[in-house]
């Protein structure tokens, strides 16, 4: 099964059109060190899953010194926190071994620029992928970097470089980066990830999601999986 992450919820309306699409995961950008267009407060999130209905997990992105991290964690409580920034290998071993103290797992975002080098102190993707899963993350976001954007760029990973860390690490690796409902069927066929995070691809501009575009893709990853069972049945 694939799972979905449908990321920068700020409201909740669009919160619950995720949730009644099929969406298995919500993920609210919080107090993310940039400026980008989906960031909340620790307040505003916090209400915003304290409205969201039971079984639904919720996934906090942000980044930035340790300290900042484990207090969003601490006053918001998701199930989730997704490191998305330049935090360093020490550092995502600290967090995650605190976080684990609160019952949070944590997952992070190892961000691929077009040349196929990391923003991360290992520059080598697979090799920087093999140290992060060192750490105790649950999981992997391998995404796209430009370095003019703190996110959402809309441009998708090396599909190359995707099925390579794939194979090399032992944990859940989750794909990112330009997803759209048009070319979502094709990638998850080709990669078969455990999950998608999908951002800009579901929008109708920043901030405000699309019903139609969200239904749609969940839908295409829905008849994928069902197809999948159907074979192997």
């Amino acid at each position: 099964m694939t799972r979905v992450k449908v990321c920068g919820i700020m409201n909740q309306k669009d919160a619950k059109v995720c949730i009644e699409a099929g969406a298995d995961a919500v993920g609210l950008i919080v107090e993310y060190p940039l400026s980008v267009p989906w960031n909340i407060k620790r307040r505003e999130a916090r209400q915003l899953i304290t409205g969201l209905p039971p079984f639904v997990s919720t996934c906090v992105v942000t980044g930035g010194p340790a300290d900042h991290i484990l207090a969003v964690a601490r006053e918001v409580h998701p199930d989730i926190i997704q490191l998305h920034f330049q935090e360093t290998w020490a550092e995502v071993k600290a967090v995650t071994q605190q976080l684990r103290r609160y019952g949070i797992k944590s997952i992070k975002a190892l961000s691929i620029d077009r040349e196929g080098q990391c923003a991360f102190e290992v520059v080598d993707p697979v090799k920087a992928a093999q140290a992060l899963a060192e750490t105790g993350i649950a999981g992997l976001v391998v995404d796209s970097y430009r370095h003019s954007s703190g996110g959402g760029t809309g441009v998708t990973v090396d599909g190359s470089i995707f099925r390579t860390i794939q194979q090399s690490v032992n944990i859940p690796v989750i794909l990112a980066g330009g997803l759209t409902p048009d070319n979502v069927g094709s990638l998850i066929k080709k990669h078969r990830p455990y999950a998608v995070d999908v951002l800009t691809g579901v929008e109708v501009k920043p901030g405000l999601k699309d019903p139609e575009r969200l239904i749609r893709f969940i839908q295409i990853i829905k008849g994928f999986d069902l197809q999948q069972r159907a074979v192997s049945g």
